[in-house]
């Protein structure tokens, strides 16, 4: 089984979560606000691997993201490998240095991690948009809009055909969730690329 986490930068909005088991068939999906009950869910439904929508490290140097620290990245381009390659590949993505605007997000991320290896899952970071380019090439609607939304349930109804019935009651978070897992899943199957470097921190995206 796998775990899919469309995290949030806050409990204040819940995260997403959705669970497949190994034949890519449904078996959770729903909102969780806090880190405990995140990891309570994921305990419950014991996956082999968990895959997080969000930065799960930060770039070789930096031991933190404030700006009054004098911790340094060890690039001068200052993201992540691993960032910079998926920019290469075309495909934008979030900042990862000390001028980042999503700091609370890479911050609970990491936590997040960190707090379920130690309790044995095997986590993986991946990041929606790239998976979809990958999966669907690069003329994907913007998902808050009503095409863009559509545009998620009728190709999750491809790949995942056990959602179907539940796919009007999506939003764009569960979708990102379901990407989620549903890379986590191919990562089981051995049909995924690593970005970057292990020693600093990888993505994953579907082969």
């Amino acid at each position: 089984m796998v775990f899919g986490v469309d995290l949030t930068s806050s409990p204040a909005k819940p995260s997403a979560c959705l669970g497949l088991d190994n034949n890519a068939q449904p078996t959770y999906f729903g909102f969780a606000a806090h880190d405990d009950d995140i990891i309570s869910i994921i305990e419950f439904c014991s996956p082999q691997v968990v895959a997080i929508d969000a930065p799960l490290s930060l770039p070789a140097g930096l031991c933190c993201l404030e700006e009054n620290c004098h911790c340094k990245a060890e690039s001068q381009k200052k993201n992540r490998q691993c960032d910079r390659e998926l920019r290469r590949r075309g495909i934008p993505c979030y900042p990862t240095t000390k001028k980042t605007f999503i700091k609370d997000l890479i911050y609970r991320g990491i936590g997040l991690k960190n707090r379920l290896i130690n309790t044995g899952f095997e986590v993986i970071e991946i990041y929606p948009y790239a998976s979809l380019v990958c999966l669907f090439g690069k003329a994907i609607p913007r998902k808050t809009t009503p095409q863009g939304i559509s545009f998620f349930r009728q190709n999750l109804a491809k790949i995942i055909p056990g959602l179907e019935p539940y796919l009007t009651m999506f939003n764009h978070d569960l979708c990102d969730a379901a990407i989620a897992a549903y890379t986590g899943f191919l990562y089981r199957q051995g049909k995924i690329d690593a970005l970057g470097n292990s020693d600093e921190g990888l993505i994953f995206i579907p082969r």
